[in-house]
């Protein structure tokens, strides 16, 4: 997987940029009655003939992105501010499934995303003898849903999305200093001296976020924040992931086939639980989770980026290096097989935040519910909220007022909050239950892996939601089962 480098982008002028006093004090002369169209009066299909409003994103990641291109296709002005320099080459990868591939499909990005991708067909638990558990086959899922679940790379994904749209809307290099949330807009100061400022702002800079960091230190000092948003990330385990070079389809036969078949290897009396997912491009994306080296001094604060030095990586790699894989051999060969750059070892964390916006600040993806990573949820439920969003937003009339910003946001939340908060309750309970050790959970492993169709399959029907952008013309709801109906948007 070769670097990208996107082109930098020149400093934006600020001479003609309001102070932040000024900015923070300005009042809208707009009408401050709310101008928002109810689900029942949806403007027609297509981009707006001209952009109502500018948003400003915050994060370059899935969220971020895919909000970019929605918006660009809405016809809604938007920017992107990523702090990093420069394309960076993320070392995981995500899972998409028919709840977001329908609107992918509807970008016309699917042809390109599929040839990126390994549908999944089984998901194989085996003890630390490499005896089978149970399996939970998952090909049915594109008969049924319309699309297979699949592994993405997202590295390929991303640079996707980039690729269409215009070079200028993404800024690179960007670190936020301090941000203005005013009635009159939102404004953005850059370590680079830059000054940025749009009508809205979308927090989508991950689970550190610095916007939720600011707009919880705003609600604090209003005795507004709700405990619970106050307290940390919760720390579940430890883990470190990685994505091989290319293997041999000759030594390793699971990377040269068309399906993903994902295993996940439970240890013997360890604390490590191993997951093994062939991916494109002949790679296998791993991760150990369980007890692994924690670095001297974490404190688990709020907002503190919690990744390791390379000596926390080579440290747990040792560890894990003797655990048995399927294929034959040992973790000492992926691991052999895996470019240092492409090893990653955090703590995994997790949490639902209650409060998702104020004034004219918005938060998306894990910046407002955090997964952990063997979910495969957080890419996919980001998507989600964008797609909730920005069909809020398209229904904002010309020359909104404050007030309709804020009862788009209060709409999507009331959309959104309690899937997420069931999504981040599921997959704790699954990431528990995946490393757990003892009799008691291996007992509740080989249930859920051995349990009928028919209850699998009506536990995945309630979630088979698979919205759709209003503005854009819709794709066939191809599934032989429906989908449900997603909730109101105002």
């Amino acid at each position: 997987m070769p670097p990208i480098h996107a082109p930098p982008h020149s400093i934006l002028p600020t001479t003609n940029a309001p102070s932040f006093k000024s900015f923070r004090s300005a009042e809208s002369s707009r009408p401050s009655n709310a101008t928002f169209c109810s689900s029942t009066s949806i403007p027609a299909m297509g981009p707006k003939p001209s952009p109502p409003f500018k948003v400003m994103i915050i994060g370059a990641g899935v969220g971020g992105l895919f909000m970019g291109l929605c918006l660009e296709r809405a016809g809604i002005d938007y920017v992107i501010l990523e702090r990093m320099p420069q394309f960076q080459i993320p070392r995981t990868t995500i899972q998409l499934s028919s709840n977001t591939l329908r609107t992918i499909e509807q970008l016309g990005l699917l042809e390109e995303v599929m040839a990126i991708a390994k549908p999944v067909s089984v998901i194989t638990l085996r003890k630390h003898n490499m005896s089978v558990v149970g399996k939970l086959e998952a090909t049915y899922v594109k008969e049924r849903y319309g699309h297979y679940s699949c592994i993405v790379q997202r590295t390929e994904f991303l640079q996707i999305l980039i690729s269409r749209m215009p070079v200028n809307k993404i800024l690179w290099g960007r670190y936020v200093l301090d941000i203005v949330n005013g009635d009159a807009g939102v404004q953005c100061r850059c370590a680079n001296g830059s000054v940025e400022q749009a009508d809205i702002l979308v927090g989508a800079d991950g689970a550190h976020s610095a916007v939720r960091q600011n707009l919880y230190k705003i609600l604090q000092e209003k005795n507004q924040l709700p405990k619970s948003d106050m307290e940390p990330l919760k720390v579940a385990i430890n883990a470190i992931v990685g994505i091989t070079d290319p293997l041999d389809p000759e030594r390793y036969p699971a990377v040269g086939a068309k399906f993903s078949d994902v295993n996940i290897v439970i240890g013997k009396n360890s604390p490590h639980t191993l997951w093994l997912s062939p991916t494109s491009g002949n790679r296998v994306a791993w991760s150990v989770g369980g007890a692994l080296v924690t670095p001297e001094g974490r404190n688990d604060a709020n907002f503190k980026q919690s990744e390791f030095g390379p000596e926390a990586i080579d440290a747990a790699c040792v560890l894990i290096e003797d655990l048995e894989i399927p294929w034959g051999g040992t973790m000492a060969d992926l691991i052999a097989s895996t470019q240092r750059d492409y090893i990653k070892k955090l703590m995994v964390e997790e949490k639902h935040y209650k409060t998702w916006h104020h004034g004219r600040t918005v938060l998306i993806g894990e910046a407002c519910h955090k997964f952990v990573p063997f979910s495969g949820q957080g890419a996919e439920q980001a998507i989600l909220d964008v797609i909730a969003l920005t069909n809020l937003l398209y229904r904002v009339v010309d020359n909104p007022s404050h007030q309709d910003f804020c009862i788009a946001f209060e709409a999507y939340q009331a959309q959104r909050s309690t899937i997420a908060k069931n999504a981040v309750e599921v997959s704790h309970s699954m990431s528990h239950l995946m490393n757990a050790q003892g009799l008691s959970a291996d007992l509740k492993r080989k249930i859920l892996f051995n349990l009928p169709a028919f209850i699998m399959n009506s536990s995945v029907d309630k979630i088979q939601v698979r919205p759709l952008l209003d503005f854009l013309p819709p794709v066939e709801d191809r599934g032989s089962k429906k989908s449900v109906k997603v909730p109101a948007s105002s």
